[in-house]
C-alpha cells in the first residue's frame, strides 16, 4: 500500500491526528499482523480496538464457548453457546472491512503456539490461567516473538510488554517476573474472588494501546516495567523489571 484512500483518511482521521502516528504510522498498522490468544474478558477490549484502529490482519484464537456467566465482561459476544473465536471474528469483520480476520477455534499446545507465532508481528496474551500464560510466554521466547502480557482478577490488573529489548538490550519474558508457574491455590482466581468487567476492560485497553504503539512505531512501550492497576483504590503503579535468568 502506497498511501491511504480517501475513505481510509476519513475512517482513521482521529488516529492520524495523534502526535507520532500520522499517515506513516497508520500505513504501518494496516500492513501489520497480530495474533490474540483468548476472546474473553481481556480479548473483548483488545480485539475491537485493534480492528477499529486498522491493524491489517488479526487472528483470534479461543477454543471456548460463550456462557451466560461470561456476559458481564465479555461484551464482544451476544450468542450463548457459540465458539468465542468464531463469534469474535464475525464482530471484527463487521466493524472494519479493512481488516483481514482469521479464526482458530482451538486451545493452543506449545508446538502449535510456536508454529503460529512466527507468522505474526505481535502476540497478545488475553488468557486467564497461569498455565496458559506460561505456555504462551515460553513459546514466544522460543521463537523470539514480541508478546503483550496482561492479567486481571477481582479489582487488580497487570500488563507488560515482553520480547522487546530493554535499556540493557535484554528481551524479558514472564519468567523474568515470575520464575516458576505458581502452585494451584497460591493466587486467587476469578472463580474465588470474582472479576469486575469494567476493570478488565481497562487492562485490555492498555494492551491494545501498547500494541498500536509498537506496530505504528511511536511512543515509549511498557518494556522493563509492569503496570499494576488497583481499581478499588483508583491507582496505577509501576514495578521495574530486569532480566532474572
Amino acid at each position: 500500500m502506497t498511501g491511504l484512500t480517501d475513505l481510509q483518511r476519513e475512517r482513521y482521521v482521529r488516529n492520524l491526528d495523534v502526535v507520532g502516528m500520522g499517515e506513516e504510522g497508520q500505513l504501518r498498522l494496516l500492513a501489520s499482523s497480530v495474533i490474540v490468544i483468548g476472546a474473553g474478558g481481556l480479548g473483548s477490549a483488545v480485539l475491537p480496538y485493534l480492528a477499529a484502529a486498522g491493524v491489517g490482519r488479526i487472528a483470534v484464537v479461543d477454543g471456548d464457548a460463550v456462557e451466560l456467566k461470561n456476559m458481564q465482561r465479555q461484551v464482544l459476544h451476544t450468542d450463548l453457546g457459540r465458539n468465542k473465536a468464531e463469534s469474535g471474528a464475525e464482530r471484527l469483520r463487521a466493524l472494519n472491512p479493512d481488516v483481514t480476520v482469521e479464526e482458530f477455534a482451538e486451545y493452543l499446545t506449545p508446538e502449535r503456539a510456536r508454529e503460529l507465532f512466527v507468522d505474526y508481528d505481535l502476540v497478545l496474551d488475553c488468557t486467564d490461567t497461569f498455565g496458559a500464560k506460561f505456555m504462551l510466554s515460553d513459546a514466544a521466547e522460543a521463537v523470539g516473538a514480541r508478546l503483550i502480557w496482561a492479567s486481571a482478577v477481582g479489582m487488580q490488573g497487570q500488563c507488560s510488554v515482553f520480547g522487546v529489548p530493554d535499556a540493557n538490550g535484554d528481551r524479558l519474558y514472564l519468567r523474568d517476573l515470575i520464575p516458576e508457574e505458581p502452585a494451584d491455590g497460591l493466587y486467587p482466581k476469578a472463580t474465588d474472588i470474582g472479576v469486575l468487567g469494567a476493570m478488565v476492560a481497562q487492562v485490555g485497553a492498555l494492551e491494545a494501546t501498547e500494541a498500536i504503539k509498537l506496530l505504528a512505531g511511536f511512543g515509549e512501550p511498557l518494556v522493563g516495567r509492569v503496570a499494576l492497576l488497583d481499581a478499588a483504590a483508583a491507582r496505577w503503579s509501576y514495578l521495574p523489571l530486569r532480566k532474572a535468568r
